[in-house]
């Protein structure tokens, strides 16, 4: 990972946010915590992958979870804004490794439904499946 800035909190309601940037996908990876109950989600992490060898590995999900535990913070929610067709989600590799919830807009499933029918793979990616809670527009949660 490239580098990583924090914006802390600026009181009681505000959040402190730690984007790392993934120079190889251009994204940014957040980790998003509450200073005041130490509870944390993760937005966007993605896992790393070698085209010469068509490996992934989990330097950047290791990354963020050290920083959270350095911070004392624990993740409660592992959050995707989008599926990510430009670079691997590690959505299922937190929630291995956490045993936490894994959430997403719902409607991805309109997306599911379109790259099915691009990639003509009627049975692929399967939102209901792979994520635990699906968020509709004003959904809240803690």
């Amino acid at each position: 990972m490239k580098f990583s800035r924090t914006s802390p909190s600026t009181g009681p309601g505000s959040p402190e946010v730690t984007g790392f940037y993934d120079d190889d996908t251009g994204s940014i990876q957040y980790l998003v915590a509450d200073p005041a109950t130490s509870k944390a989600a993760v937005i966007d992490v993605v896992l790393g992958f070698s085209p010469q060898s068509a490996a992934t590995d989990t330097q950047h999900v290791d990354t963020v979870l050290r920083h959270a535990e350095a911070a004392g913070y624990e993740i409660e929610w592992i959050l995707d804004t989008h599926p990510h067709a430009d670079h691997l989600m590690a959505s299922h590799v937190l929630k291995q490794r956490l045993n936490k919830p894994n959430a997403i807009g719902a409607k991805v499933t309109e997306i599911a439904e379109l790259w099915r029918d691009y990639y003509n793979m009627p049975d692929a990616f399967d939102p209901a499946a792979d994520f635990d809670h699906l968020f509709e527009d004003g959904d809240t949660f803690t």
